[in-house]
C-alpha cells in the first residue's frame, strides 16, 4: 500500500510539461475532481473512527483474497479478484488520504504500509504461481511451467524494485523512479484478469520489470558514487540515450510514461498471448531423453 506517498509523488512529477496544453488541462482537471471525491471519502472514513492503518491493513486482506481466486481458476477472476484488487487500490489511496488530511501519519505507519505491500505482492504471484502450475481448469488448460516460472520472477522483480529504493536510501544514494512500481504492475495484473488475458499480463510482467530494477540500480550507482566523491556524477542520476529508452527514466505525468502505458494497456486488451510452455516441453524432452 503506497498511498501515503502516491500523492505527494504524483503532484510534484516532473515532466508534465512535455503533454500538450489542452491535454494537460483536461488531465490536471481530471485529477482535481478525482483528488475532491478521494478527500471526502478520506474524511468521511476519518469522522466514524477509522484509521490509517486499519485501511492499510483492509487492503492487504483484499489482495490477498484476489490471490486466493487467482489460483481458484478462471472462473473467480472477473467477479472475485477484479473486484477486490479494485477495493484494495481504493484502500491504497485512502490510506495516504486520510493520514495528510487527518495529520495522522506516523512512522509505525509507513512501516505497514511497506510490510502489507510485500504480502500483497506475494499473495498474488503466489496466485499465479499456484494457478498455473496445478491448474483448477486442466481439462481445458493444462499446467503451464514457463508461466509459473514467469510468475515467480514477476515477484522477484517486485521485491528487488522495493529492495534496492531501500537499501540505496539506507547507504545515503538514491534509487527510485522507473515504470514498473506497484500501481503499475497491479493495473496490469487488474486488466489481465478482467479480459482474461493472465497470460499477456504474466509475460509482461516476468520479463519487463527487470528495466526498473536495473533503472534503480543505475540510480543508486551514479547517486552512491557522487556521494563518495562529494560531486555531482556527470550526465545526471539517470540514464541517458538509447540506454534510457531501455531502462526508461521517465517518470509518472509525462508524455514518455503516458506513452508506455498506453502500449501496455493495448498488449493487455487486445493481444491475448497463448499460454505456450517451451520450459515444460523442454524438461519434458530432457526427462525422457
Amino acid at each position: 500500500m503506497r498511498g501515503r506517498s502516491a500523492a505527494s509523488a504524483a503532484a510534484k512529477a516532473p515532466g508534465a510539461g512535455l503533454s500538450p496544453h489542452v491535454a494537460a488541462m483536461v488531465s490536471e482537471h481530471i485529477g482535481h475532481v478525482f483528488s475532491v471525491c478521494r478527500d471526502a471519502v478520506a474524511r468521511g472514513l476519518v469522522r466514524i473512527g477509522l484509521r490509517p492503518n486499519h485501511i492499510t491493513i483492509l487492503g492487504m486482506v483484499f489482495t490477498v483474497a484476489a490471490g486466493v481466486a487467482v489460483a481458484a481458476g478462471r472462473a473467480h477472476w472477473r467477479p472475485l479478484a477484479v473486484g477486490l484488487l479494485v477495493g484494495a487500490g481504493a484502500c491504497d489511496m485512502l490510506d495516504g488520504a486520510m493520514a495528510n488530511l487527518a495529520g495522522l501519519a506516523t512512522r509505525f505507519g509507513a512501516i505497514l504500509d511497506s510490510v502489507c505491500d510485500r504480502v500483497s505482492d506475494t499473495a498474488l504471484f503466489f496466485g499465479i504461481v499456484f494457478y498455473y502450475a496445478l491448474h483448477p481448469d486442466a481439462q481445458t488448460h493444462p499446467p503451464n511451467l514457463t508461466l509459473a516460472v514467469l510468475g515467480a520472477l514477476g515477484l522477484l522483480w517486485a521485491y528487488l524494485t522495493s529492495y534496492v529504493r531501500a537499501k540505496a536510501r539506507e547507504e545515503g544514494a538514491q534509487a527510485d523512479g522507473g515504470f514498473w512500481q506497484r500501481g503499475e504492475r497491479v493495473v496490469t495484473l487488474v486488466l489481465g484478469l478482467a479480459f482474461l488475458h493472465l497470460a499477456t499480463a504474466v509475460w509482461i510482467l516476468g520479463i519487463f520489470p527487470v528495466a526498473t530494477v536495473a533503472h534503480r540500480l543505475w540510480r543508486a550507482r551514479r547517486t552512491a558514487a557522487a556521494g563518495d566523491a562529494v560531486v555531482r556524477p556527470p550526465g545526471g542520476d539517470d540514464p541517458r540515450g538509447l540506454l534510457g529508452v531501455i531502462l526508461f527514466r521517465w517518470p509518472r505525468g509525462t508524455l514518455p510514461f503516458d506513452i508506455q502505458a498506453g502500449v501496455t494497456v493495448a498488449l493487455l486488451v487486445f493481444v491475448p498471448v497463448p499460454e505456450i510452455d517451451p520450459l515444460g516441453r523442454l524438461l519434458a524432452h530432457l526427462l525422457g531423453a
